[in-house]
């Protein structure tokens, strides 16, 4: 079994500026493949004015244990309020909410592949949100196609037709088909606090260290004599600096 870490250290950024003057902090929530903005909720506890300033002003959050991405996301909401340690400030945030939010009007003529159609969707969002990765299958539409309402759901459409799943990552959306990807980590009983929970015979449940592991990627786990690969489809976190939970949770699509 892992051996627990004693040091617990969060560092917070808003908008790319660091938040320092805090005396406690804790992150849960979760995020999962599909364009469906999931909560986070960061907890600080006695941070400096400037700092709560600094956040209240903000639009984005980026949580990190050392190197490793915790969450990152838009903020949807910050207050503060007394606490019996002092004062603690509340963020809710999620990675999504700005596409979710987003309305589109958009027409797009016969000849466009699916990529260029979610592209010119991203574009017409108005959000500043890329296209990083696309199935290999990536057929041309014969006809024209209008797009109108939010545009998550006009990306989702225009995804279903190559079969594809897609999420959000800081640097933009990705596409993915499961067949095609390939297994780019290895967790085994370094990494993972105990066995996995599994559900059925096509979800299997992980509680390991605190790790920002990425969605979307195929994975190989061994613990003992278990062993299986599949696609991380979920990832949550539940870290408190002082007290509580200190892990990350993945919920994985086994391949059977």
């Amino acid at each position: 079994m892992l051996i627990p870490e004693l040091f617990r250290s969060l560092q917070i950024k808003a908008d790319d500026k660091t938040v320092a003057g805090f005396s406690r902090a804790q992150i849960i929530g979760a995020d999962a493949v599909g364009l469906l903005p999931m909560p986070f909720i960061l907890r600080l506890w006695n941070p400096g004015e400037s700092d709560y300033n600094g956040i209240a002003a903000a639009k984005t959050v980026l949580v990190l244990a050392g190197e490793s991405m915790l969450a990152s996301g838009d903020i949807a909401d910050v207050c503060r309020r007394s606490v019996q340690e002092g004062t603690m400030t509340e963020v809710v945030f999620s990675q999504g909410l700005r596409l979710w939010e987003a309305p589109i009007s958009l027409s797009i003529e016969a000849g466009a592949t699916v990529s260029e159609t979610v592209r010119g969707i991203l574009d017409a969002s108005g959000t500043g949100i890329s296209l990083l990765a696309f199935p290999e299958n990536d057929p041309v539409r014969g006809r024209a196609q209008a797009f109108f309402g939010g545009a998550v759901e006009c990306v989702l459409e225009a995804v279903s037709a190559v079969d594809g799943r897609a999420y959000l990552t800081p640097s933009g959306l990705v596409v993915y088909r499961a067949e095609e990807i390939p297994v780019s980590m290895l967790l085994t009983e370094d990494d993972l606090i105990d066995a996995p929970a599994f559900v059925g015979k096509h979800l299997a449940v992980l509680r390991t260290r605190v790790r920002g592991w990425p969605l979307g990627k195929k994975i190989s786990v061994k613990w003992k004599e278990i062993s299986f690969q599949g696609v991380i489809t979920e990832r949550g976190v539940d870290a408190d600096t002082k007290e509580g939970n200190w892990e990350s949770q993945l919920v994985v699509e086994v391949e059977v």
